[in-house]
């Protein structure tokens, strides 16, 4: 596989959810399950997720542990994500998983101060949750260990 290569605005991509509510990855709300901006939690602020078909569009081989959940989205949403901010979804193949992207945002380290970089950040991980809690965008529900 080519490090360059695009990810193509039409790809699917999975991110695994930890199962232990200890995260606050997830919430149960009225009894319906709710992603929360902590799954997507990076310290490098370049949340990493895999690309769908190079997965075999199987989620559970996206799965960190057994009670991890699996969510889904769409390239293309991911980079309309951030109102003001460039959003990119890059490939960043490693030798243990070849279909490893990563999800930045472009201009992040060009905002003048750590505290405008926070903000951009989280505004990011709100918007990820928030796409992730679309109709069928979890493909595995996390479970209690």
């Amino acid at each position: 596989m080519n490090v360059k290569e695009l990810v193509q605005d039409d790809e699917e991509l999975y991110r695994s959810v930890r199962g232990n509510l200890k995260y606050k990855e997830y919430s149960i709300q009225n009894g319906k399950l709710r992603i929360e901006s902590a799954a997507f939690m990076d310290r490098y602020r370049k949340p990493s997720v895999d690309r769908a078909k190079l997965k075999n569009f199987e989620p559970h081989l996206s799965q960190q542990s057994p009670t991890d959940g699996v969510v889904s989205l769409k390239t293309i949403d991911v980079r309309a994500a951030v109102d003001g901010h460039a959003v990119d979804v890059i490939a960043d193949p490693t030798s243990q998983n070849p279909a490893h992207a990563k999800i930045l945002i472009v201009d992040l380290e060009l905002l003048e101060s750590k505290s405008k970089q926070k903000k951009a950040f989280k505004l990011l991980r709100i918007a990820l949750a928030i796409l992730a809690n679309k109709n069928g965008c979890i493909k595995i529900e996390p479970k209690q260990p």
